[in-house]
C-alpha cells in the first residue's frame, strides 16, 4: 500500500491533497460541500469531474442516497485514500467500521459538516480568523462513567496562547426535553471537573468552553436555552444551524492565530484549506 499511496500522491494537485485531509477528519462530504470548502475556485461541473477522476484512481469513493428526490453523492476515502492521508502526515484514527457507522447517521453528519464548510467561506472572506475543527470521534471526553461527545469541536488560539473551545451540538429536534436536559447536565459536570483541573491547558479550555446548540428554529432554541440555564450552563448559545457560522465569526472575528497541530495535546482536527489549494 505504501508504494501505491506514494504513486497516488505524485498525481495529486494541492487541492486534491487538501480534500484527502478534509475527508480524513470529516469522513463524508457532498460534491457541493467539497466545492465550497476545497475547490472554491472551480465550477460545480469541474469539481464533479475531478472527483470522478480521483474515484477512478481509487483514492475516494462515494455513497448515493437515492431516496425520493435525494440524489446526493457522499464522498469518502478508500483504503488507498486513507493510506495517502497517512503519507501526507495526517494521523488516521478512524477505521472503515467507524466510517460505516458514521454513514448510518449520514444526514446528521452532513448537516454538521455544513457548518464547517460555512466557516471556511467566512475564513476566506476574512470575517473569521484561523480555527481547527475536530470531528466527534476526536472531540469526546470520558469522565468516570460519563462520556461527553459533541458533534464537533472548534478550537482557536489567541496571540497570547489562550485557547478558545466551542462544542457544537447539532439538534435534529428528535430528542425529548428530559434527554436534552440530561445532556446539558453532562456538559455542566464536565465544566465543573475542568474547573478543578485548570492547571492543565486542556482542562482550562474545557472549563471556559462554550456550547453551540444549532437547531432548526427559534422555538427549539428557546427551549434549549431554558434547559441549559436550568442545568447551570452559562456559556451557551442556541440558534439555527444557518445562524451559527456568522454568529461565531461576529463573536470571534479575526483575533485568533492559527492553532498548532498539537495544540492542547489533542489529536486529529483539520484547518480550513488555504486559498492556494484552489489555484491548480
Amino acid at each position: 500500500m505504501g508504494s501505491d499511496s506514494a504513486a497516488a500522491i505524485m498525481r495529486m494537485t494541492p487541492r486534491d491533497c487538501a480534500l484527502v485531509t478534509l475527508l480524513r477528519e470529516l469522513r463524508y462530504l457532498t460534491t457541493t460541500q467539497i466545492r465550497q470548502a476545497c475547490f472554491f475556485s472551480a465550477s460545480l461541473t469541474t469539481t464533479s469531474q475531478r472527483l470522478t477522476l480521483l474515484r477512478r484512481r481509487g483514492v475516494i469513493d462515494c455513497l448515493t442516497h437515492r431516496t425520493f428526490d435525494d440524489r446526493r453523492a457522499f464522498w469518502c476515502l478508500t483504503p488507498l485514500g486513507r493510506a495517502v492521508a497517512a503519507q501526507l502526515g495526517e494521523s488516521v484514527h478512524g477505521t472503515p467500521r467507524s466510517d460505516a457507522l458514521a454513514a448510518l447517521q449520514m444526514d446528521h453528519l452532513i448537516a454538521t459538516n455544513q457548518i464547517f464548510c460555512d466557516l471556511c467561506t467566512l475564513y476566506r472572506e476574512r470575517r473569521l480568523g484561523p480555527f481547527r475543527w475536530y470531528g466527534s470521534h476526536h472531540a469526546g471526553v470520558d469522565l468516570d462513567d460519563t462520556r461527553v461527545v459533541p458533534d464537533a469541536m472548534i478550537l482557536a488560539a489567541a496571540a497570547g496562547g489562550a485557547a478558545w473551545m466551542y462544542c457544537v451540538e447539532l439538534d435534529q429536534g428528535t430528542m425529548a426535553a428530559a434527554a436534552l436536559a440530561a445532556k446539558f447536565r453532562r456538559y455542566r459536570y464536565l465544566q465543573r471537573v475542568a474547573e478543578m483541573r485548570r492547571v492543565e491547558p486542556i482542562w482550562e479550555a474545557r472549563a471556559l468552553s462554550w456550547i453551540l446548540f444549532a437547531c432548526k428554529d427559534a422555538c427549539r432554541a428557546a427551549v434549549a436555552a431554558r434547559l441549559a440555564a436550568e442545568s447551570g450552563l452559562e456559556r451557551f448559545w442556541a440558534g439555527t444551524a444557518a445562524e451559527l457560522p456568522a454568529g461565531l465569526a461576529d463573536s470571534v472575528g479575526l483575533d485568533p492565530v492559527l492553532p498548532p497541530d498539537a495544540l492542547l495535546g489533542l489529536s486529529g482536527g483539520v484547518v480550513p484549506p488555504d486559498g492556494t489549494e484552489g489555484r491548480r
